[in-house]
C-alpha cells in the first residue's frame, strides 16, 4: 500500500502517514504507519512552512517512455516549470527535441532498473493472488479519486485515467494467470527467515535495531518505551 500512501500524501496536501519518530518513514518495528481508521492524519510540517506539497501536474512514466505519448508528457513537466522565478525552460518545440534526442538516442535509455546485482526485470512474477490484490488497490484508489469532492482536481482526473490504464493491463494479465496459475511451490518451513533476511540484507539491516537507537542520545529517550518488551 506504500505506493498509494505516496499518492494520498500529496493529494491530500501532506497528510503524514508515518509516525513523527519513524524518521526513515518505513514503518519498521517499533513504530508502524498510521491506518485510515486513525485519520485525520496530522499535516507534515514541510508542507505547512516549507513548500506547497499539491501536486500541479501527474506524470505517467509508460507515456513518457512512449514514442507516441512521450514528448507531450515532457512537455507538460516543463510547463509546470514556466514562468518560475529564476528558471529557464525552453521553447515548446526544443522540448520535442529533447525527448527524442535523449529517449531515443541515449546509450542507456533502457535503465528501468538501476539494481545490477538482481535478476532481469522480466525475470520477476507475481502470483494470482498479488496481481489481484494490485488490482484491487487500483479499483480503490480509482474510486477514491472519482469521489466529487476531486471533482475540480486535474491531478485527480489524470490519476484515474491513469489507474484505469493500469487495471485494464492487470487484468489481462489475471485472466491469463487464472487460465495458466503458476503451480504451487513445495512447501518451505523456512521461507519467513529466509524472507526476512533478504529484507534485512536489501535494507541493509533493521533501520530501528535497538543497539543502533541506544546511541543515539536525543532520540533514545523519546522511544525507549517502545522497546519495553525486548529490553531487560
Amino acid at each position: 500500500d506504500l505506493w498509494a500512501w505516496h499518492i494520498d500524501y500529496y493529494m491530500e496536501d501532506g497528510q503524514q502517514y508515518w509516525d513523527d519518530l519513524d524518521y526513515e518513514r518505513v514503518g519498521e518495528s517499533p513504530f508502524q504507519f498510521r491506518t485510515e481508521d486513525m485519520k485525520p492524519w496530522p499535516k507534515d510540517f514541510h508542507c505547512i512552512y516549507d513548500i506547497d506539497c499539491m501536486p500541479k501536474e501527474v506524470i505517467s512514466y509508460e507515456k513518457l517512455r512512449n514514442y507516441e505519448t512521450g514528448p507531450n508528457e515532457l512537455r507538460k513537466i516543463a510547463n509546470t516549470f514556466r514562468g518560475k522565478k529564476a528558471m529557464t525552460v525552453l521553447s515548446n518545440e526544443a522540448v520535442d527535441c529533447v525527448w527524442f534526442e535523449t529517449f531515443l538516442k541515449a546509450d542507456a535509455r533502457q535503465n528501468d532498473d538501476r539494481d545490477e546485482t538482481s535478476l532481469e526485470r522480466t525475470q520477476y512474477g507475481l502470483t494470482n493472488a498479488q496481481t489481484q490484490k494490485i488490482v484491487d488497490k487500483l479499483y480503490n484508489m480509482k474510486n477514491k479519486y472519482s469521489q466529487s469532492q476531486f471533482s475540480n482536481m486535474t491531478a485527480a482526473t489524470a490519476l484515474v485515467e491513469i489507474f484505469d490504464e493500469y487495471i485494464v493491463e492487470l487484468e489481462e494479465e489475471l485472466a491469463v494467470l487464472n487460465v495458466n496459475p503458476a503451480p504451487t511451490p513445495v512447501p518451505n518451513p523456512n521461507y519467513h527467515d529466509e524472507l526476512v533476511s533478504w529484507y534485512a540484507a536489501l535494507a541493509g539491516g533493521s533501520r530501528y535495531e535497538i543497539s543502533k537507537v541506544q546511541n543515539m542520545r536525543g532520540y533514545w529517550p523519546l522511544v525507549k518505551d517502545l522497546y519495553n518488551n525486548t529490553v531487560g
